[in-house]
């Protein structure tokens, strides 16, 4: 054992590492909160449908949510920060509220950090590697970019931590209860139910034991049936309602077409560099050897392969991959830290110095991605006091969020050129495009229909032109 090794196994060793990794967590929130803030704007219209959702309980928001959601992640973590964002005045201020509910996840997304930590101790890894993983989580795009949004996942990620933690526990007490928080994560998002899959393996692995299974599995079928089950049964009328229409839509012939649709099974693996990242990569295969990879490792396949049976898949859908990910990364980091030679060590600091460098540029890019454009032409067209508009790809300008109650919302998908017909413009008082999308014959038929350009929003991803109708 190297002199770094014994001094990080005292007992002020391991209170100075313990600080380290709460203020890491610290940093990441402090990151996160100021994304959420600054970062304004919507990236899929997922997330603004958590914020809709959840301003309908809370602040009276005339809105329908999509039939296929569970309502938990909205009513149970979002809803109560917009009650006590309404204390503080933000309910009229579509931005304030938007920032507000992204702190479940910031706060999630920070309590991971910890959690690592405490999940890598308890699989047997170093102080050391547990406090590198805890630093690369906290770093990594995935966590850091949607940790500051609306997004449910980085919840659900929490939770799927916690059980893990709670599996590892002397005697199967922890099992039960673990398999309670993988059901509560299927109600946050129904393709998380297979969380279950390194959840049990992991069960099996530290307790060998099938009452132990069947404890975990019990758990879980009681963690759906509180979480999913009652709450469809209070929102929309019975018990898994909204599952039901999962299955219908996304099984059924006019299932919605999203980019990333019907990708091959192994796609997360041949788009590793993307997701996961090239330090990540090069951690990896440093850990290979050491025997403490070999669970942390097998937990993070079968994450990726339980996120790789479903059709539609995103990289925001694997990120309860991620604390695996960095747990992995952290035996690797501390392997070469440790190592006598000193251009390994040398390597190993400049990983250390490169990852988070790469996870915040890629979240500055992800974030880079939002709205923002369309949502600056929104807060004008709302100065205006409009009764009716006409917006393309009306999410991205906040829907019914930023518009409130009293106006009529029409929506055009995008398309090139979009096609305007008179009757979409019928007693419309505003509407809103991406300019790039507009063709010859649409701003003729907005010409004809008395309209006149009254703003052009430049940015990122698209400028957005707004037309209003002359008076």
């Amino acid at each position: 054992m190297t002199e770094e090794a014994e001094d990080l196994g005292s007992g002020r060793g391991r209170r100075r590492l313990e600080l380290a990794v709460l203020a890491i967590a610290a940093s990441a929130a402090a990151l996160r909160l100021w994304l959420a803030a600054r970062c304004y704007g919507f990236l899929s219209g997922d997330d603004l449908e958590v914020v809709q959702t959840a301003a309908k309980y809370a602040l009276g928001l005339d809105y329908q949510p999509w039939s296929l959601r569970c309502l938990f992640y909205p009513l149970v973590f979002v809803a109560p920060v917009l009650r006590v964002a309404n204390l503080f005045g933000a309910a009229n201020d579509p931005l304030a509220v938007a920032a507000w509910a992204a702190l479940p996840g910031v706060l999630a997304s920070s309590a991971t950090v910890w959690l690592t930590f405490r999940l890598g101790l308890r699989l047997g890894l170093s102080r050391l590697a547990a406090a590198l993983a805890a630093f690369f989580f906290a770093f990594h795009w995935l966590p850091l970019g949607y940790g500051s949004t609306q997004f449910p996942r980085p919840v659900s990620t929490m939770l799927f931590v916690l059980a893990l933690l709670l599996a590892t526990r002397p005697g199967t007490g922890g099992v039960a209860l673990g398999g309670l928080l993988i059901g509560a994560a299927f109600a946050v998002r129904f393709s998380e139910g297979t969380l279950a899959l390194p959840f049990l393996a992991l069960v099996w692995w530290r307790h060998r034991s099938f009452p132990a299974l069947v404890r975990a599995a019990a758990g879980g079928l009681l963690g759906a049936l509180l979480f999913a089950g009652v709450t469809d049964w209070l929102t929309w009328g019975r018990p898994f309602a909204s599952l039901a229409e999962f299955f219908r839509i996304m099984a059924g012939p006019d299932r919605p077409d999203f980019p990333r649709y019907d990708k091959p099974w192994f796609w997360y693996g041949t788009s590793i560099l993307q997701w996961a990242g090239p330090v990540a990569v090069v951690l990896v295969v440093v850990a290979l050897r050491r025997p403490e990879t070999r669970v942390p490792l097998a937990l993070l396949g079968l994450t990726v392969l339980g996120g790789s049976l479903f059709a539609y898949k995103a990289y925001r859908y694997v990120q309860a991959a991620v604390p695996l990910l960095a747990l992995v990364m952290g035996i690797g980091g501390a392997r070469l830290l440790w190592e006598s030679r000193r251009w390994v060590r040398a390597a190993g600091w400049i990983l250390l110095g490169l990852a988070p460098l790469w996870g915040i540029e890629r979240t500055l890019t992800l974030l880079g991605q939002k709205s923002r454009p369309a949502m600056d032409a929104a807060l004008w067209i709302k100065s205006l006091g409009p009764r009716s508009v006409l917006l393309e790809q009306q999410w991205a300008y906040g829907g019914s969020l930023t518009f409130g109650n009293g106006v009529e919302i029409r929506a055009v998908e995008p398309r090139r050129p979009i096609g305007l017909e008179a009757a979409a413009l019928d007693r419309v008082d505003a509407a809103a495009f991406y300019e790039r999308d507009l063709g010859d014959r649409d701003r003729e038929a907005l010409e004809a229909a008395g309209f006149r350009q009254d703003l052009r929003v430049e940015g990122r991803p698209a400028t957005v032109v707004v037309f209003r109708r002359s008076p």
